[in-house]
């Protein structure tokens, strides 16, 4: 983050002056969010800016976001409009398919790695597919490896809430990959 944030309404704010539990959740979300964005920016360069660009979004409103049922779900939207932001400015498209199908782990230990690039590719094309909530879920828990406690405190809802959205993507997936068979669903939680 800059050392001052100079849309504030009272002038730059200098990091010495920062809220306690702004840097707070700032230490707590900040690498989740880069790792988010990169996913989508395919660069971490822009990934860390666009995420300073939201952090210091919040900053400037940080009372109000305090005050929002959900800062954790507040901060996540504004996250994510801010990458969103930065791919247009960029002439890019989301790259979840184009880098994450080939940063996974069943690529490196694969026995056929072309085999395994084609299925990672329709994976992550089904992926893309899933409402934006399942899309995040499935993300952060299954390609960012976090917790369902984890993946709860950064999109500002319950763990109770991941797992039940992790278990409708995971349907949705199956679906999607002609892999659901009537009456037989995989719902092994996270």
């Amino acid at each position: 983050m800059r050392r001052d944030v100079p849309d504030h309404p009272a002038g730059p704010v200098p990091m010495t002056q920062l809220p306690l539990d702004f840097e707070a959740f700032h230490r707590m979300h900040r690498p989740a969010y880069v790792r988010w964005a990169r996913t989508y920016l395919n660069n971490r360069a822009d990934a860390e800016e666009a995420v300073d660009c939201a952090f210091e979004q919040l900053l400037i409103a940080w009372p109000e976001v305090l005050a929002k049922e959900s800062p954790a779900a507040y901060a996540w939207q504004v996250m994510k409009n801010r990458t969103i932001d930065a791919a247009r400015a960029r002439g890019r498209r989301e790259a979840l398919v184009d880098t994450a199908a080939f940063e996974t782990a069943a690529l490196r230990e694969a026995v056929d790695p072309i085999g395994q690039l084609e299925e990672s590719i329709n994976l992550f094309q089904a992926i893309e597919a899933l409402p934006e909530r399942q899309r995040d879920v499935v993300v952060l828990l299954y390609s960012h490896d976090h917790s369902v406690r984890e993946a709860a405190d950064h999109l500002g809802i319950t763990p109770a809430a991941v797992r039940s959205t992790a278990r409708y993507a995971r349907r949705r997936l199956q679906e999607i990959l002609g892999l659901a068979k009537e009456g037989q669903v995989d719902d092994v939680a996270h």
